[in-house]
């Protein structure tokens, strides 16, 4: 008989314990849905974008070295910096040129120094004469002439050998020679200068390719 309440008092502990090890009620889980949310940190704004100009690093080499030279010369307020939007096939590595006042890049070849270029010369005495008086002297002084409608108008170019010479009847392409192009073009009051040493058709497609450089 004195055993009995030692079996109900560990019974009764063994019930404890266990009780102990179950989940929390359900109403503890309610409770903590209830529970206000919390608050999340709003999402970063996104960075500016930037705007590269005419004048970055994504620039082609030879339309980065004209807007160099262009901009350190005396005449660039009324000789906007040309270039070609394709040099006909023709490969080089583009270089500053000398040109007194003027801006100016030739492209060397291996073997051939400045076989084609593009200058802006300093002023002449003539230059702020009406288009009509360059476009009579240019056909007068060389042996062949050409609208370039790509160009503010108006645009030509008076061209042949250097010197204004014709070209020769035993290499009428000037194939070795320096074929030279004086250019006009709307809006400038300066002579624009397009040369190659590969051949007239060359001096040709490169007055096609003739275009205004953005200078931002």
């Amino acid at each position: 008989m004195h055993h009995l309440p030692a079996t109900a008092a560990a019974l009764a502990s063994l019930l404890l314990i266990t009780a102990c090890d179950r989940a929390p009620p359900q109403a503890s889980a309610t409770s903590t849905a209830d529970a206000p949310p919390t608050p999340t940190a709003p999402a970063p704004e996104p960075l500016p974008v930037a705007i590269s100009s005419p004048t970055a690093s994504f620039l082609p080499p030879a339309e980065r070295l004209i807007l160099s030279q262009w901009r350190k010369a005396e005449n660039r307020a009324h000789c906007a910096p040309l270039h070609f939007r394709d040099t006909a096939g023709a490969k080089g590595t583009p270089r500053a040129a000398r040109f007194s006042g003027g801006w100016a890049i030739a492209w060397d070849q291996p073997g051939r120094r400045s076989a084609f270029g593009l200058a802006g010369v300093a002023l002449l005495p003539d230059d702020n004469a009406p288009a009509k008086d360059h476009r009579a002297r240019l056909t007068g002084q060389w042996p062949m002439m050409r609208g370039l409608q790509r160009l503010p108008q108006p645009a030509f170019a008076g061209y042949g050998l250097e010197g204004a010479a014709p070209y020769p009847a035993e290499n009428p392409e000037g194939y070795g020679l320096n074929s030279l192009a004086y250019v006009r073009v709307g809006g400038q009051t300066c002579t624009y200068n397009v040369w190659s040493r590969l051949g007239r058709a060359h001096l040709e497609a490169l007055l096609e390719n003739l275009t205004l450089l953005d200078t931002g």
